[in-house]
């Protein structure tokens, strides 16, 4: 029910999930997916929300538990806490949610400055990717993401502009996906922004965009 997307620019990092927690078809309430800790870290996740909101209270925890014995923390001790928190609870849940869950996670190595850094989390462990792409709507999302935001060359706002486009397109053919995208950037050197809000775009100008770019005549 989730489509999380995040990838290193050119000056940063992008992470973007959209709202949706049941779907379409559903009623329900939306729900958010994508947060900024207050660590300076933003988190993302894909897969049931309970246990994805229990996983990010656990992560919030503990981190003060590390905090207030060392002052020295830094992105890799997050890492390796959220890395924790997640294998416990899928050994937990294992038969417990039909939806397999992970993490998306990006922070600068220092926390307050150095490089940002992008990580995948899962119950087997955690790399760290250029980009990635999680849910129920990655396998769609995914040929786009390659094509616009997987070379990094983009900086961070030019990547916030594509990103609404990409998760509105996904909504079109994936259900479970949708109620806009909610994004956080983490800039090189500056940390974590507060998360915006977009709502759904009008696909036209890339349906016209793509058709010029092909020389195709209508």
């Amino acid at each position: 029910m989730t489509l999380i997307v995040g990838a290193r620019c050119c000056n940063g990092i992008i992470l973007a999930a959209d709202r949706r927690r049941l779907a379409k078809s559903e009623k329900g309430p939306e729900t958010n997916k994508v947060f900024k800790l207050s660590c300076n870290v933003a988190l993302a996740g894909a897969g049931d929300d309970a246990v994805l909101n229990e996983a990010r209270v656990l992560v919030e925890r503990r981190i003060e538990e590390f905090q207030d014995q060392s002052s020295n923390m830094k992105l890799f001790d997050i890492v390796e806490i959220t890395c924790s928190v997640v294998n416990e609870l899928v050994s937990y849940y294992r038969d417990k949610v039909e939806e397999p869950f992970g993490y998306v996670l990006a922070g600068l190595e220092n926390l307050t400055v150095g490089s940002a850094k992008l990580y995948t989390i899962f119950g087997a462990g955690f790399s760290e990717v250029p980009w990635a792409c999680l849910g129920s709507g990655s396998s769609y999302a995914r040929p786009f993401l390659e094509l616009l935001l997987a070379q990094g060359d983009l900086s961070t706002k030019e990547s916030a502009k594509a990103i609404p486009a990409l998760f509105s397109l996904v909504s079109n053919v994936q259900t479970t996906v949708g109620g806009g995208v909610d994004i956080c950037i983490v800039k090189d050197e500056e940390g974590a922004s507060g998360t915006q809000h977009f709502g759904d775009v009008d696909l036209k100008p890339l349906r016209a965009g793509i058709i010029n770019a092909l020389a195709i005549q209508t």
